[in-house]
């Protein structure tokens, strides 16, 4: 008896934009059309490739993208790809999956048991995952007409894992697909790549941010400009910035910042203290800090591509005092800082550091 396998527990996520368009797997996308139109276009031709590599930074939809491909490869409703032989040449004429068979609910809720979803246990993806798939792959799908392998995070493999994968994709199941999520195909490896079809996914434009956040988050539509140009064209970013605190947190960082030439060393080193309590906020920290120095390098030559919108006069009086010097040394500063910290240096140590540097004058 064939044994039941459990499924990815993961779900498409429902952001809808324009919200007059239907809400389908693919409409759920936000400003990608070149992708959706590569990939239905796949799908109308009934030709698939082995595997596809969705490449693109994290927070734009390739994940999304990935399940509304296996959603259309598998409606009951469209039968793109039938378990019996297809008439010739005979295609539905939308490959929109209808989201309300059985198999498109248990793919929208997660429980499709031939929807396979691996992801990095911790940093990596290891062997062990793999070679835990392929025992699964050895036998035939339980329901589904294509397999889907849905493998996030791609360029996390170890050396071990890629070279597993690598074997199966040489020779992949029959009714399998993989889709493989990368940040960029240059972290991968090449063999992993050559036999991969690549899809480049966008940034999401700030104007489509920008709306998405003041239609999603009317508490914050006052901020949701600034939001979008922080977001840098990812979804997922811009959702975090409007569910936090996070405009509350800019302004106090660079509000420090702007203080830091006039403080002690001792005022300086508890701003450290502060932020090495809150190691989650770090990351975020840093780039706060670079944009705010690039913001004030900017003013003057390329004033249209400030991201902090909303402090303009603040930038204004910053670029009036501080030297060109001083900014390159300050986020050279920044940068090295982020470096040791993914170096797992001491963090309490790199931000004295680096705080009492930005201290240094304008």
């Amino acid at each position: 008896m064939r044994e039941r396998t459990p499924g990815t527990r993961q779900q498409i996520k429902e952001t809808v934009y324009p919200a007059e368009k239907p809400v389908t797997a693919f409409a759920s996308l936000i400003d990608q059309e070149r992708p959706v139109q590569l990939l239905t276009a796949v799908l109308s031709g009934g030709n698939l490739p082995h595997a596809f590599l969705f490449t693109g930074l994290e927070g734009i939809g390739k994940k999304t993208a990935a399940l509304a491909f296996a959603m259309s490869c598998n409606c009951m409703e469209l039968e793109l790809f039938p378990h019996h032989a297809p008439a010739a040449g005979i295609r539905p004429p939308s490959i929109d999956p209808c989201g309300r068979c059985r198999s498109c609910k248990k793919i929208i809720s997660g429980h499709h048991p031939d929807i396979i979803l691996i992801e990095p246990a911790g940093d990596m993806i290891k062997v062990d995952q793999i070679r835990a798939l392929s025992d699964r792959l050895a036998l035939k799908p339980y329901e589904a007409a294509k397999r889907v392998i849905i493998i996030r995070d791609a360029h996390k493999f170890n050396t071990e894992a890629g070279n597993t994968l690598l074997k199966t994709l040489e020779e992949p199941p029959e009714h399998t697909l993989f889709i493989l999520t990368a940040l960029q195909a240059s972290d991968m490896l090449p063999t992993i790549v050559s036999r991969c079809q690549q899809v480049r996914f966008n940034p999401i434009s700030r104007k489509f941010l920008a709306t998405y956040v003041e239609r999603h988050y009317p508490e914050t539509a006052a901020q949701a400009d600034v939001i979008a140009s922080m977001a840098r064209g990812s979804l997922t970013c811009a959702d975090s910035m409007a569910q936090t605190r996070w405009m509350e947190r800019r302004n106090w960082i660079i509000r420090e910042m702007e203080a830091f030439p006039s403080y002690s060393i001792m005022e300086c080193l508890a701003f450290a203290e502060t932020l090495s309590k809150h190691k989650d906020w770090v990351p975020a920290a840093f780039e706060i800090m670079k944009n705010w120095l690039r913001d004030i390098a900017v003013y003057h030559a390329r004033p249209e591509k400030i991201i902090n919108r909303d402090l303009m006069d603040q930038i204004e009086a910053a670029a009036r005092r501080m030297t060109s010097d001083s900014l390159t040394f300050k986020f050279k500063a920044i940068e090295q800082a982020e470096r040791d910290m993914k170096s797992n240096a001491n963090l309490r140590l790199g931000l004295d550091a680096l705080i009492i540097m930005l201290s240094k004058g304008n």
